[in-house]
């Protein structure tokens, strides 16, 4: 690939969940050819590469050049979720709800870890009022960004909140370790932020049965019941149900089977297991056949 023809923004699209919907339903993904094409390099891949080697290989050049959102998802997952805890013990969400504000990812186990990132690209102007959102639901929280914006980054966190960095070598340094807040969680906020089957396994695991209301009364008796729960039970009853949303074991297998650089795209992608069989299928293919190259 000749670095003067790269257009990283575009290329980032490639790791989209529309891409791998594409490939994972129709077996191609005219998507990105498309990408492909506005980035300037459709033709400096040979056709006969495989599907795998070349996610792989755009990935190595997103990371040298443009270390966008998904680079950092993608660290975390390798890094953190991977390599230091276990998909056995350890699920993690991307884009979670939580209040007005969506945390890019939770990884949950013995209790919560939120991580907000600040990439180069990114604004530090929301982030305190992310900051006050996940004050409300999670234990620890983290902010990872990049040494360029390590100053503005710090002027905003406060001596409980987590501080990491994205080195060069792509590995994850921790400057400032978070507090644990989850004695101060606000139990309301956690419920607006669950499913309904999610809010009712607690209901039922700490209160025995459901109310015995109404259909048109029986959110408010729940969010009523699970507010008075102490924050700490609170948090840690979210975490019990909201591991089970990334911890099925075709998910996992899953997560396992993609090459390196589709770690967090294989969690964030959310799809079925003919969708994830065929995906795997189409990763030992050539690209020719499934990109049009």
């Amino acid at each position: 690939m000749t670095s003067k023809s790269i257009e990283p923004g575009f290329l980032a699209r490639l790791f989209s969940s529309a891409v791998i919907k594409e490939l994972s339903i129709q077996g191609c993904s005219p998507l990105a050819a498309s990408i492909l094409r506005e980035s300037g390099i459709f033709y400096e891949y040979t056709p006969t590469i495989p599907l795998r080697d070349f996610f792989d290989q755009i990935y190595e050049v997103l990371f040298q050049a443009y270390r966008n959102e998904y680079i950092y998802k993608n660290v975390i997952a390798q890094k953190i979720l991977i390599g230091k805890h276990s998909l056995n013990t350890t699920s993690m969400l991307t884009e979670f709800r939580t209040g007005i504000c969506k945390a890019d990812v939770v990884l949950l186990n013995g209790t919560s870890t939120v991580y907000e990132i600040k990439s180069a690209y990114d604004s530090i102007e929301r982030l305190k009022r992310q900051i006050a959102a996940y004050r409300q639901l999670f234990d620890n929280i983290n902010v990872i960004t990049a040494a360029s914006q390590l100053v503005k980054v710090r002027e905003v966190v406060g001596p409980d909140i987590g501080l990491m960095l994205l080195t060069d070598r792509n590995t994850i340094s921790t400057v400032q370790k978070p507090a644990s807040l989850k004695v101060t969680v606000q139990p309301s906020v956690i419920f607006d932020s669950l499913r309904k089957n999610e809010y009712e396994q607690i209901i039922k695991m700490h209160f025995g049965v459901m109310p015995n209301m109404p259909n048109t009364r029986m959110y408010r008796a729940c969010r009523d019941l699970f507010c008075s729960l102490a924050p700490t039970v609170a948090h840690d009853a979210m975490v019990t149900v909201l591991k089970k949303r990334g911890n099925s074991k075709p998910l996992r297998e899953f997560i396992n089977s993609v090459p390196y650089s589709l770690k967090a795209a294989a969690i964030s992608c959310k799809l079925s297991s003919s969708q994830q069989n065929q995906f795997l299928k189409l990763l030992d293919a050539e690209i020719g056949t499934c990109l049009a190259i």
